[in-house]
């Protein structure tokens, strides 16, 4: 696991610039905002939205360093999971847990709308997962 692109990518973000004119959604690896921008979860009107993978895939460097610019999406090698499981050096059912929750967590989690998860979310199960390894949503998201 890399502990530093774990962290950066948790404190980036918390507080996404909206120069990059994308939001966060985690159901997205790289997407259209809405019209409305009601998926987008930031603070600003923005075009397009990426979910954890994508974050970390548009802004990583290979060190685990937030590059000076986004990565364009001709940059990223692979899909958007196999780049970032990489650049976070996680196993890949680790990525898969933290990239895709809806399709590999306990069913008690079922009824959660991760189209609303917020990217401050996002970076508590970061840091968690920091800290202890384990890739844990209940920490930071109820079931509705």
């Amino acid at each position: 696991m890399n502990i530093t692109a774990i962290k950066n990518l948790a404190a980036f973000l918390e507080n996404i610039p909206s120069k990059h004119d994308c939001g966060f959604n985690m159901t997205s690896y790289r997407g259209l905002a809405s019209p409305d921008n009601s998926n987008t979860n930031v603070g600003f009107q923005c075009n397009s939205t990426a979910c954890i993978a994508g974050w970390a895939s548009l802004v990583l460097g290979k060190n685990g360093e937030i590059r000076k610019t986004a990565r364009r999406t001709s940059e990223v090698d692979d899909f958007y999971e196999d780049f970032a499981t990489e650049l976070l050096g996680l196993d890949y059912h680790t990525g898969m847990r933290l990239f895709e929750p809806m399709n590999n967590l306990i069913v008690e989690m079922d009824d959660t709308d991760w189209d609303k998860v917020t990217p401050r979310q996002a970076a508590k199960v970061l840091r968690n997962l920091a800290k202890t390894g384990e890739v844990d949503w209940s920490i930071a998201v109820e079931a509705a």
